[in-house]
């Protein structure tokens, strides 16, 4: 694997089979005797992705605590402090289970994937941004190798687009300070594709029984995504990769996903492959 790596992203759109194959890049990692993580878009105490955290002020936050005095160790204990902010993960928390006034607050609340914005775009940018770099302080204290899919294009593009309807320089300062984060893992990105955009998402949208990825004004954002994602990897100052499936040829695609993380100059097969 390239020298010093300790970070995997695996990008693209719904359908491309990030989450199976980032999985399986992870196991590969594991039976070559190294220490590896794997964490999908959705994983329960993801260590990157703000989704499932509600942003308070302090001055919200300390009367959220005074209105469940029953909660408020669990609570405190959970809450990440940025500067004046509190960012609380509330998923998976046994102790906020049937708390449905707790749970209905804490839900209008959520910074990313929120059903409108709750903050400026800018600070919006930013307080991702602090959170990668709390990431990398964690990262940094061991040899594990993360694989993290769909969390440093898919969601932040998602919610750019979605909620600020940002520019494409927006966007590209938006990553751009996330890059400069993860800069010392030495990352490397992975970004799958399929030639058509309507045809991949008119498939995921049958297997999945989800109708609404069909539907033209689904494909028309996908189709813009993309157009970013793949203008963004040339702007990166670190390993991208870009693997197109044409023939939805899953085993084909993961050799070349192994193939990307060697130096190729040492591996015989991934040179002539």
């Amino acid at each position: 694997m390239q020298k010093d790596c300790k970070l995997i992203l695996v990008e693209g759109l719904c359908g491309t089979g990030k989450s199976t194959l980032a999985e399986r890049l992870h196991h590969y990692l594991v039976q070559q005797g190294k220490s590896s993580v794997f964490y999908d878009e959705g994983a329960e105490g993801h260590p990157a992705s703000l989704n499932w955290h509600a942003l308070f002020r302090e001055e919200e936050y300390n009367e959220f605590l005074e209105r469940y005095p029953n909660l408020a160790n669990d609570i405190s204990l959970r809450a990440i402090k940025d500067g004046s902010n509190f960012l609380l993960p509330y998923r998976g928390v046994k102790e906020f289970n049937g708390q449905i006034a707790l749970n209905a607050e804490l839900k209008s609340r959520e910074l990313c994937w929120a059903e409108m914005p709750i903050v400026a775009q800018s600070e919006f940018t930013y307080l991702i941004q602090r959170h990668w770099a709390r990431f990398v302080e964690l990262a940094s204290l061991t040899d594990t190798v993360y694989v993290l899919e769909a969390v440093f294009f898919q969601h932040q593009i998602h919610d750019l687009l979605k909620h600020y309807q940002a520019s494409d320089s927006q966007i590209e300062q938006h990553i751009q300070g996330i890059a400069h984060e993860i800069a010392a893992m030495n990352p490397i990105l992975i970004y799958l594709t399929q030639p058509s955009v309507r045809d991949q998402q008119v498939w995921i949208s049958s297997i999945r029984s989800k109708p609404r990825f069909a539907s033209e004004q689904n494909i028309k954002f996908m189709e813009n995504r993309k157009r970013i994602e793949l203008w963004l990897l040339d702007t990166l100052h670190f390993a991208t990769h870009t693997i197109e499936n044409v023939h939805l040829d899953w085993e084909d695609v993961f050799f070349k996903m192994v193939c990307a993380m060697k130096d190729q100059t040492e591996d015989a097969l991934c040179s002539n492959g």
